[in-house]
Parts: structure tokens; sequence; C-alpha cells
């Protein structure tokens, strides 16, 4: 018998299997090509990051400094470890983990497929892009100041992006638990809730140099302040990578190998508690639980006077039960805490003036309303599974099921919108009508876009969505971008209007100008709606196979 393949074997396997996967999406060279093309593509960004930071760090101003570097080196690793530790959420891709049970008959340890599939992360588009910043400034310092051991800088660079993919996974398989448990939305809501509190006991950011900067240049601006910023930054693990190279700048070899051994123990730290983690997912999905009594809840289709509202109310019951809606209906509440909790607000006002609120306000509602809107009406009919082969065999008509997903759905949307405009009001005790209004239009004009788009591309690119969150099957990437088009022209009338409005801020004439283009967007749908619904009596066998398929 042959021997077991070596970690670096499987490795190399893995990433070829991913590789393979996203290559054979369509049929024949042109395909290849194109997917080949994308991955370039969605990727250049981190070129153009690189290059801006890495000419930051050479400028004169900075590279004579004796602050500045240190400051924008620990900065840029902590908000980098932030955007990769909460992207698995902010982006909807809760079910991330999913390879430990796709590649379980592979002949690898579940510990070393976690090790493997951690690292492969790192290799995605979206990695490249949110390194780049750091690792053009990294470049830039190391290119102006002489390191003692280049070889441990680039150890801890390693050491730092695997801290990262291994702290994202925790956060990951965290949310994966609570979602797999039978009171999500109670742990979502209440986690929430002692988030706000605990959030109402920290003081907010001193913000005060920005006016202080604002009214007389950088040169005004306390020096203090930033040094014990970046003092700061560099005492949390993800700093330990940007405070190593400066000690290696000024020859200090033993303290870098000191972070470089913070580095690696919180990483192995972030693997271990990631696996303890997913196995006790894996566990609790694979486990039929004890036995529930009925429930004593009354029947709420006992009112439902027509199909049509049956069917409506068959579509809300769904969505308020799917775990994955309740957490993404908790995540624009957490940012504008976070927004506050850093005064982030203070910020947008020194950029934008009066027009801050209603940035930050239509910001919050539109992206609520497209995770949501996007995340299921763009595979709409995946969540129904095998409900769907019912709708086919009962006697009724498959428009009246895509017209009651596009109802609940867009009213989702425009009720989540609500309240994030409602709570940015209470919250942050600013914004006026007139903001409140725009943000409203705002969404109203997006909604109709996504659900256009979304019905097409659930005809087109249908993919099952696994319920017990074990496996993912991913969108193709031909239907993630075209999702990406259609939010961008969903959300062109509020970004149009409010750069016209410019600092004084947004007018009734802003709001009228942004309902406008959503009534326009709203006749657009209705045209479009007969096509897609044609479309779905042509397609409805391929629908079923791919959304019912093992």
């Amino acid at each position: 018998m042959p021997p077991a393949p070596g970690f670096l074997r499987h490795l190399w396997l893995l990433w070829g299997l991913r590789l393979q996967i996203g290559l054979n999406r369509g049929s024949g060279r042109p395909s290849k090509v194109l997917a080949v093309a994308t991955f370039v593509a969605s990727s250049a960004p981190a070129l153009f990051f690189g290059l801006l930071f890495f000419g930051l760090m050479r400028l004169r101003p900075v590279a004579e400094s004796n602050v500045w570097p240190y400051f924008i080196l620990n900065l840029l690793c902590f908000v980098t470890a932030a955007v990769w530790v909460t992207w698995p959420l902010l982006s909807a891709g809760v079910d991330d983990h999913s390879e430990l049970s796709r590649y379980a008959p592979f002949p690898i340890s579940p510990f070393r497929l976690l090790i493997s599939s951690t690292v492969a992360s790192l290799f995605e588009p979206r990695a490249l892009v949110f390194y780049a910043p750091l690792t053009g400034a990294a470049l830039g310092y190391a290119s102006v100041n002489s390191l003692r051991a280049p070889g441990v800088a680039v150890l801890n660079y390693v050491l730092f992006a695997l801290l990262c993919a291994a702290w994202s996974r925790v956060g990951l398989h965290a949310v994966i638990n609570v979602l797999r448990e039978k009171r999500s939305a109670e742990i979502i809501g209440g986690g929430l809730f002692a988030f706000l509190f605990a959030a109402s006991f920290i003081p907010p950011v001193d913000t005060s140099w920005l006016t202080a900067m604002g009214e007389a240049g950088v040169g005004a601006l306390d020096m203090s302040l930033i040094i014990n910023a970046a003092v700061a930054l560099s005492r949390v693990p993800p700093g330990f990578f940007g405070d190593s190279l400066g000690q290696l700048a000024h020859g200090r070899l033993r303290l870098a190998l000191l972070e470089t051994f913070g580095l690696a123990v919180f990483a192995v730290i972030g693997l271990m508690v990631a696996y303890v983690l997913l196995m006790r997912f894996h566990r609790q999905a694979g486990r039929a639980g004890p036995a529930m009594k009925e429930s004593g809840d009354r029947n709420p289709f006992a009112r439902t006077s027509t199909r049509f509202r049956t069917l409506v109310a068959r579509e809300a019951l769904d969505l308020w039960r799917n775990p994955r809606a309740r957490l993404l209906t908790s995540v624009p509440f957490i940012l504008a805490i976070l927004l506050k909790l850093l005064s982030g607000r203070d910020l947008f006002v020194y950029l934008l003036g009066q027009s801050a609120d209603a940035w930050l306000m239509g910001g919050l509602s539109v992206y609520g309303a497209v995770v949501i809107s996007s995340t299921f009406s763009q595979n709409t009919f995946a969540y129904d599974g095998q409900g769907f082969a019912v709708f086919l065999a009962a006697p009724m008509d498959l428009a009246d099921v895509l017209r009651a997903k596009n109802l609940v759905q867009g009213v989702a949307g425009l009720g989540l919108a609500l309240g994030v405009g409602l709570f940015y009001r209470l919250y942050f005790g600013f914004g006026t009508w007139v903001d409140f209004l725009c943000a409203i239009a705002s969404v109203a004009a997006v909604v109709p876009v996504l659900l256009a788009a979304g019905n097409f591309l659930s005809l087109y690119f249908p993919v099952k969505f696994h319920a017990s969150l074990k496996r993912r099957d991913k969108l193709p990437l031909a239907a993630s971008m075209l999702g990406i088009v259609a939010a961008s022209v969903g959300c062109m009338p509020f970004g149009w209007a409010l750069r016209l409005a410019g600092k004084p801020g947004p007018t009734f004439q802003t709001a009228a100008m942004i309902s406008l283009c959503a009534a326009l967007y709203a006749v657009l749908y209705r045209m479009l709606l007969p096509l897609a619904l044609r479309l779905l009596e042509q397609r409805r066998e391929i629908v079923l196979r791919a959304v019912t398929r093992e």
C-alpha cells in the first residue's frame, strides 16, 4: 500500500481541486479563459492599493518622520485584521466552512483539512485585495529603512496572515453554531441588546483633533495623540507585525522574535478554537435531537382567504425562520453601534458636512436591504428545496409563487431599511426627516432592481441551499458579478442625488429625485416580470433538478 500523502501534497491537491471546480463552471476553453480572466480582474484592485501605499510610505514627510510610518503600519494591521475577521459575517458568507463536509471522504484528518482550507483561503481574490494595502506599506517601509533580518519580517508577515485567517474561522464557526441552535433568533437578539448595552459604557473615541486640523491644518495636530494611538495599536496581536518591522529597523532582533512568537501563539490558539467550534457544529448538525412537542401556535394559514395570501404567509414564515435571514438582519444595527463607538459619524461630518447623516442613514439602510434582498432573491427557489417539487405537483400557477416571493423579499428589505433608519435617528440623535426620506427612497429604488435581476439569476443559475449549513454550493462567478452590477445600478440614484446636494445637505428636491428614479425602476420591474414568468414555465424542470440535487 502506498504511503499516505503528506501535508504539502494534501495542500496541493486541495488547491488543484478548488481550481478545477472554479474552471469547470462552464464547458469548453472560452469558459475556462473567462474564469481565469475574472479571477485576474477581481484581484486587480490589489495592485492599485499596494502601489498606492507603497508610494505613501516613500513620501519624504512620511519616510523622514519618527511617528507616521509606525502609526500607518499599525493602523493597517488593525484594519486588515478587523475586515478579514468580520468579512464572512458582513458579506453573508456564513457557510464558507463547508469544505470539511465536502471533502470528508478524502484521506485527510479534519484538523489538517481545516488548516489546508484556511491557508488556501489566503489566495482568494478578496484576500489579495484585503492584504494589498499592508503589503505595499510594509514593502515601502522596508525600501527606505534597512531591516536587520528581512527573513524575520517575511516570517512575521506570513504569521500575521495566518492569524487573521484563523480568527476569521473562529468568528465564522461561532456564527454557524448560533444559527444551528433552536432559539437562534433569541440568541442573536439578546446578543445585539447586550452589545448595545455594553457599548453604552464605553466612551467614544475623541475626535476633537479633526476640528483642530480642519481649522489650522496638519501642523496643528497634537502628535502625542498619534504616538499614543500607534503604541496602543502595537499592543494588540495584529499590531505585532507592524511593530516588529520597527524593531528590525532599529536592530532589535530579540524584540522582533518575541513578536514572532506572539503571532504564532495567537494563530495556533485561533486554529484550535476554530477546530473545536467546527467539530461542535458537525456533531450538532448530525444529531437528530430530542423529540419535540407539537407546537401550540395557532395555524398561520387559518385566515388566509386566497391562495396568493397563503403563499405570501408561507414565504414570510420561511424567511423569518431562516437562520441566515436573522443573522443578516442584525448586521446593519451592529455596524451602527460600532460607528458610534468609534466616533465614525464625526469623521463623516468632517468630510461630507451636513450630508453626513443622509449618507450614513441611507448607506446602512441600503446595505440592509441589499443583503436581505440579494441573498434570497438571486437564488429564490433554492430555499424551497423539496417544496418546489410540491409546487410543481400542485394544481396552481407557478407565477403566483414567484410573485409571492418577490413581494415578501421586497417588503422585508423595505421593512429592514425602515427599522435601520429609525434606529439611527434614535440612537445617534441626528438626522432630519429629509435624510430619512432620502434613505427610504433609495431603498425603494434598489429593491425593484434586485428583484428583477434576482428573478432571472434564479432561473439561469439555480443552486441548492443546504438547510443544515453543512455544505455550500456556491453561485457561479458570473451570477455573483451580475448581482453586484444590479445592486450598483439600484444604488446609483442615491449616490448621484447626494453628490449633487453636496455638503449643504439634501433637500426635499433630493428626496423627490430619488423617488422618481425609484418609480422608474418599479416600472422596469413590472415590464420584465412577464418575461420572467414565461421563462419560469419553460425552465421549471431545470430549476427543480438544480435545487433538489444532493
